[in-house]
């Protein structure tokens, strides 16, 4: 009774250990040493049938040969331990050497004195392998006692097993979506860049400046999308964006698109804490900010050879973000706060801007120009 006690005290504090890992490695390890110490065994191994190839391979066996047998395989058909297999029935005996089930040694330097096997049962009642321990220390035999108490830790060791494989395909599963999703990412990214390639090569051949503007606007609007898809193909995390790598790379392209054609210099300074925000959000908040650039481009140097454009982010600790976009030249000349809706650019900031609650003010400068806000919370 005393002994009993003893092995179940084991048992329970070995299945404690087992049902905390998650590594498979590390699992079918603390399965083997678990497994010798609760039946006080010389040895054991466990092995797990290979679906495939139809053999039982021996796993992170222990014992004084652990290292020579170590990913060597048997016929899932031979031996004890294929026996116990196709029967799903345990198997003890004190002279194994003696049965016809028995095999042969994996080495011919351990000889098995006496052997307890039972099969390794996942929730749908296949056999997945096996579980062995091998000479009772101190000579003594193997107890048909001791069977529920080894079956009952085979029993954890599968479903642990089988929780493990289940975790690992569908991190499978998720990283084969994932790589689905780089390529359309990358797909629509390269997509649009060409679209706007193919608008950009048309604005020499307009005469018209409102026509060229509009073709323009229409080109950053795109890109705008476009490299919202080209970080999130880079990057591994596809829910948030870094809204200053994202605000960079879309004021770089904006400045690129209306690049003066007399001349004019145009400098833009950014200042930005770092952000991220979901994808989603990010996109709506890069759309009104290129919407608010691209107008400034157009408006507010037409009479100045030199310029500035300013552009500063910043988050509170209330998750309050705000962003500044200025200009020192002559300012805005239509109004984009969504107070009037004389404008399409207006028009798409007002409703770009409803869908991030975000408050939004324009104000002209004490030293001329035009600075415009965006307030919201993440």
């Amino acid at each position: 009774m005393a002994e009993n006690f003893k092995h179940m005290q084991l048992l329970l504090h070995a299945i404690e250990g087992i049902n905390r890992t998650m590594e498979l490695k590390s699992l079918l390890l603390k399965c083997m040493n678990s497994a010798s110490q609760v039946m006080e065994a010389e040895a054991s191994s466990l092995m797990l049938l290979d679906a495939l190839s139809g053999e039982l391979h021996v796993s992170i066996p222990t014992g004084p040969i652990k290292d020579k047998i170590t990913g060597m395989s048997i016929p899932k058909d031979k031996g004890v331990a294929g026996w116990v297999l196709k029967n799903k029935k345990p198997y003890l005996s004190n002279s194994p050497k003696d049965d016809d089930i028995f095999w042969e040694e994996l080495s011919s330097e351990f000889q098995t004195r006496n052997i307890i096997c039972v099969p390794l049962i996942n929730s749908k009642g296949e056999a997945i392998g096996v579980i062995q321990v091998l000479n009772k220390k101190d000579g003594k035999d193997f107890q048909d006692t001791e069977i529920p108490v080894f079956e009952s830790l085979a029993g954890h060791i599968a479903l642990s097993i089988e929780k493990v494989r289940e975790v690992d395909e569908l991190k499978k599963r998720v990283k084969e979506k994932e790589d689905r999703l780089k390529e359309v990412h990358q797909s629509m990214k390269g997509n649009l860049a060409a679209i706007n390639a193919l608008i950009q090569l048309e604005v020499p051949n307009i005469d018209n400046e409102a026509a060229q503007f509009i073709l323009k606007a229409t080109g950053s609007r795109i890109e705008t999308i476009a490299n919202a898809h080209h970080i999130l193909y880079n990057q591994d995390e596809f829910e948030y964006l870094d809204l200053g790598i994202y605000l960079g790379r879309l004021t770089s392209i904006v400045s690129e698109i209306f690049e003066d054609e007399d001349g004019k210099e145009i400098s833009l300074l950014v200042d930005m804490d770092k952000i991220s925000l979901k994808a989603s959000v990010a996109l709506t908040v890069g759309l009104i900010v290129n919407e608010v650039l691209v107008h400034m481009y157009r408006d507010a140097f037409q009479q100045a050879e030199f310029g500035k454009i300013s552009l500063a982010v910043k988050k509170d600790e209330s998750n309050c973000v705000l962003i500044n976009i200025s200009d020192d030249g002559q300012g805005l000349n239509d109004l984009l706060d969504g107070s009037v809706e004389d404008s399409l650019g207006s028009v798409i900031i007002k409703t770009l801007a409803q869908k991030l609650g975000a408050t939004l003010t324009q104000r002209e400068n004490d030293k001329g120009g035009t600075t415009f806000s965006i307030l919201f919370y993440t």
